[in-house]
């Protein structure tokens, strides 16, 4: 039996993928936000949860420490926490919330927990992170997008810049993919207003995919990892991976770096 843990693993595709692994008779770790959703989760089963906000730093390096104290070998990690905030949020660090929740929280996990996930005979790290962010969608000189901000360029950034954290995390030993589900027929948590929120109810009883059937291509993924270090599909189908240069992947390892080092509550 193995070891995976599931960031965003009370809701959707996460929690369906939460409730396959434990009958299944595997380990399962869940991060998230509410742990009455996990009780009703864990009633069978080697379950265990970390309360946690991830769009919060100290939050990922608390339960990334915890889970590696805990877990000495873990086999697959995936990264699928997603909360929609349409407007530009800013969290009590002073993150940018998509950055923080798509690029930083995802990073932490997978960088944090690279020396378990080592220990083990086949890891793998299945991130949500979907591919085909453009190359210029990353703003070097405004990373947490203070001027002419829009929703979508904050999810192109994030994108981008999961692809080349991803790039330079992946490695011939601990197999890094990039997964773009589709569109998932779940609660699709996040700040939406009414008519917002009842179209996508109605597109995603019409065409969403419902989560015990999107999960599929993943189980086929986890049971049977690529062989290449990185690599992206779109549901069960291999798909090519944007260019990306490793010293990309540096510059945005080196300026994550500084970011992290800046104490909480910055102006």
């Amino acid at each position: 039996m193995s070891t995976i843990v599931i960031t965003g693993g009370t809701d959707g595709l996460g929690r369906a993928l939460a409730a396959d692994r434990l009958g299944a008779g595997h380990t399962v770790i869940v991060v998230g936000r509410s742990e009455a959703k996990f009780r009703e989760l864990a009633r069978n089963g080697d379950a265990h949860f970390f309360q946690a906000d991830l769009r919060e730093v100290a939050e990922n390096l608390r339960v990334t420490k915890e889970i590696a104290a805990r877990f000495p070998v873990v086999d697959t990690l995936v990264l699928g926490a997603a909360y929609v905030h349409r407007d530009r949020q800013v969290t009590s660090e002073g993150f940018e919330h998509n950055f923080a929740l798509y690029y930083l929280s995802r990073h932490i996990f997978a960088s944090r927990l690279q020396e378990v996930l080592g220990a083990a005979e086949r890891p793998l790290v299945l991130d949500t992170t979907v591919p085909g962010a453009p190359q210029d969608a990353v703003h070097w000189d405004d990373l947490q997008l203070e001027r002419g901000y829009t929703w979508k360029i904050a999810n192109l950034q994030s994108r981008r810049l999961g692809l080349l954290s991803a790039l330079r995390l992946a490695s011939d030993h601990v197999r890094y993919v990039l997964y773009n589900p589709g569109f998932v027929r779940t609660s699709h948590q996040g700040a939406l207003g009414k008519t917002s929120r009842a179209m996508v109810g109605i597109l995603a009883k019409v065409l969403g995919t419902p989560p015990e059937k999107a999960i599929r291509p993943m189980l086929d993924l986890i049971e049977n990892r690529p062989e290449t270090p990185l690599s992206a599909y779109l549901r069960g189908k291999r798909v090519e991976l944007d260019t990306a240069t490793s010293a990309e992947a540096e510059r945005l390892h080196r300026e994550t770096a500084r970011l992290l080092e800046k104490p909480a509550n910055r102006t």
